[in-house]
């Protein structure tokens, strides 16, 4: 009975301050709502591409900047995975790195669930793939 009594006081002798403090702190809390729902969304969009010739990564980063990057499997010289953080070895998400062979960029895409499994896969395709094509002998 007294919590009650204590908590009809405060509320009855409140000021215009203390309302100010809900309101601003109300601001706070949607906002931060609001970007943990943009930032799912934004994950959520990003994905990968394995196809029998290539592969593709389409990495969003915000709403309104993506960046896609494609590579055919005899491109691939390495494909390798850096995990941070106990959560990320717990649930087995990680970074997925795959080295390309000559100019093109490196690819990249970041919290990939079973991130080692895919690295196995794509560790294979790759080395399939430069191993059915034949290097060329030059003539003497």
């Amino acid at each position: 009975m007294g919590l009650i009594a204590g908590l009809m006081t405060i509320f009855y002798y409140q000021s215009a301050l203390t309302l100010t403090l809900y309101v601003v702190l109300s601001v706070v809390l949607v906002t931060v709502l609001a970007a943990t729902v943009v930032t799912g969304y934004v994950y959520r969009l990003s994905f990968m591409a394995i196809t029998d010739s290539q592969l593709e990564f389409t990495n969003w980063y915000t709403l309104f900047y993506d960046s896609q990057s494609v590579c055919e499997w005899r491109n691939i010289e390495d494909v390798n995975v850096k995990r941070g953080g106990i959560f990320a070895q717990i649930l087995g998400f990680g970074t997925l790195l795959v080295q390309t062979a000559g100019t093109q960029n490196n690819l990249t895409m970041t919290m990939v669930p079973k991130v080692e499994a895919l690295r196995n896969e794509l560790a294979s395709r790759a080395d399939a793939a430069t191993a059915k094509v034949p290097y060329p002998v030059e003539p003497y």
